[in-house]
């Protein structure tokens, strides 16, 4: 199966920041490896790396050394913010 592309000749991204961004969101947990947002998304597992890392240098992630090799990415929630100002 060949790779669609754009009409300069250039390849059509399959998997965008914001799908990846996705997979964070529907997870129970937001705490994923590079593994498993690949198979969420059936993509590469060198694919899914690079828009982690990506989402990583953009702050959108954060990355979690959890073993010799093994890394981890975490998503963590937006801080809400009340309408009121904090009481003094």
């Amino acid at each position: 199966m060949q790779r669609e592309r754009a009409a300069d000749g250039t390849y059509v991204e399959e998997v965008t920041l914001d799908t990846v961004l996705s997979v964070f969101e529907q997870a129970d947990i937001p705490v994923l490896t590079a593994s498993e947002v690949a198979e969420k998304l059936d993509c590469s597992r060198p694919s899914a790396y690079n828009k982690l890392e990506t989402l990583t240098e953009n702050g959108e992630l954060h990355k979690k050394k959890v073993g010799a090799r093994a890394v981890v990415y975490i998503r963590l929630s937006k801080p809400t913010r009340s309408a009121a100002p904090p009481e003094e």
